[in-house]
């Protein structure tokens, strides 16, 4: 394991371990479907000031909001000047029209859910004593700074720890937005039996290997 934080580089105080989820989304005639892949386990760490930085942060849920307030915000605003521009030089013409329509709704619908986000979080952390909410931050800047995509897929981390080893294979479907046969894949690499554990150690630490599951 990587001693170093992953996000400063200084001496790391959180070690984080975590199981890659590799999604493809693919396009078609008869519309999207996702392939998905279990990837290799992911050894990081994070230093005590990210962790804090980041508990101090999740704690303030407007602050914490900045970064999509902006986003959807900007959205809400191209809605706004999509549709001026629709009724004031296009005569109302209805493609621009739908378009501001959608950035307007989209946005609103964005800047709503951001807000839920972040108080749902400060509830989780102020729930929690300060060691064990530390933790959950340490997790956080791991999945800020993680790679988000590998070529044409979108990477996704199921933390490694003794939380998410209590869950079933549902609850890992639900919180990690995974298939139902790449959920029970997960919990199986989460619990290895004692057999398996070492015919597969091999497989599981070889970074091309990944368990396939598509969702037509």
């Amino acid at each position: 394991m990587d001693n170093r934080c992953i996000r400063c580089g200084n001496p790391a105080a959180y070690p984080v371990r975590a199981l890659e989820v590799r999604t493809l989304h693919v396009r078609g005639v008869g519309g999207e479907r996702r392939v998905q892949a279990l990837g290799s386990e992911k050894e990081s760490a994070v230093c005590e000031h990210c962790a804090r930085n980041m508990l101090d942060l999740s704690l303030h849920p407007f602050r914490a909001m900045r970064k999509p307030l902006l986003c959807f915000g900007a959205v809400f605003a191209a809605g706004i000047v999509a549709e001026a521009v629709a009724f004031l030089f296009l005569n109302g013409q209805r493609v621009f029209v739908l378009v501001g329509i959608a950035a307007l709704i989209c946005g609103i619908l964005g800047i709503v859910e951001a807000a839920r986000k972040a108080r749902e979080k400060e509830r989780e952390l102020r729930a929690l004593p300060e060691s064990e909410a530390l933790k959950e931050a340490a997790w956080d800047v791991f999945v800020g700074e993680a790679p988000k995509k590998e070529d044409v897929n979108d990477l996704t981390y199921i933390p490694i720890d003794e939380k998410t080893l209590k869950r079933k294979n549902g609850d890992l479907m639900i919180l990690y937005s995974l298939l139902p046969e790449i959920a029970v894949q997960a919990w199986n690499r989460l619990h290895p039996s004692p057999e398996t554990a070492e015919g597969k150690k091999e497989v599981h630490d070889d970074p091309t290997h990944c368990d396939v599951q598509d969702q037509g």
